[in-house]
């Protein structure tokens, strides 16, 4: 059962203001994706990216992958709503995700690297699950000096140029790497 505390912070993130959020249609048009294939949304929170994937993979699957039980309760919930029956909810460790090498078509890591202890051993575990001829896209915080508006702490935010470095080490070749709204970035690769 979720505490007063989680259902608090699942509230704010489901009721962000418009300069707090960006489209998923956004990023779902930059990905090659297609509707029968198998893609994760790792550190999922309560799926408001979720579920318009679970919408465009209508003949394939979303996996909705979070360290928080309570957050993919709340996914289930919202695709219960949808009449989603193609999301299914994985509770991970932060760079553990239990699913076999090369399961997915594809991964999105969506404002949740600036949140890990070690981002770039969470995109290497993205890259794992990843299938040959399979894709990967980061949504980050854009770099800024001084306090944000919006968004984590600019100590927390994330070079665009480091991590698509990070994914290319691991045999991916960028296909996008650009400003996606006017605080985040995509980056998106392919084995």
């Amino acid at each position: 059962m979720p505490t007063k505390n989680s259902v608090d912070k699942i509230e704010a993130l489901l009721h962000p203001t418009i300069e707090e959020t960006y489209d998923p249609q956004s990023m779902i048009a930059l990905v090659p994706i297609h509707n029968d294939q198998k893609v994760a949304d790792i550190g999922s929170g309560p799926g408001w990216l979720s579920v318009p994937l679970a919408k465009y993979l209508y003949s394939g699957t979303c996996y909705a992958i979070d360290i928080k039980k309570d957050m993919l309760e709340h996914v289930k919930k919202q695709g219960d709503l949808a009449k989603l029956g193609n999301i299914k909810t994985v509770v991970s460790k932060e760079n553990a995700i239990p699913l076999e090498d090369g399961a997915l078509d594809g991964v999105v890591l969506s404002n949740v690297l600036n949140e890990a202890k070690k981002p770039k051993s969470l995109i290497k575990e993205g890259a794992r699950l990843v299938k040959k001829a399979g894709w990967i896209s980061i949504v980050e915080w854009l770099p800024i000096e001084g306090k944000p508006e919006v968004g984590p702490a600019a100590s927390k935010r994330l070079d665009q140029q480091e991590m698509r470095e990070a994914v290319e080490a691991l045999g991916f070749t960028t296909t996008t790497s650009r400003q996606l709204t006017p605080h985040r970035y995509i980056i998106v690769a392919h084995k």
